[in-house]
């Protein structure tokens, strides 16, 4: 992909802004957040651990791909030799 059509994608893209309350972007159109506008704050604080459980998983999923990576580099590199 292009540096052209990136930007162009990137200009598709809605206007967002984070949210206050849970930390999460919407979209800035709208008045209320998407997120956390019809939840308690215990509701609030769940929607948050969810969240940063999310975050770790995909931060130890991207340390095994950078781990493979590293592998298939040094099989390559050993290939050639």
């Amino acid at each position: 992909m292009s540096v052209g059509m990136s930007l162009a994608m990137k200009a598709k893209q809605p206007k967002q802004k984070r949210c206050d309350r849970c930390e999460l972007y919407t979209p800035e159109a709208s008045d209320k957040c998407i997120h956390c506008s019809a939840l308690n704050e215990a509701q609030l604080a769940q929607l948050k651990a969810q969240n940063q459980e999310t975050l770790e998983d995909n931060s130890i999923f991207g340390k095994y791909l950078l781990f493979g990576s590293v592998i298939i580099g040094l099989l390559l590199v050993l290939s050639f030799l």
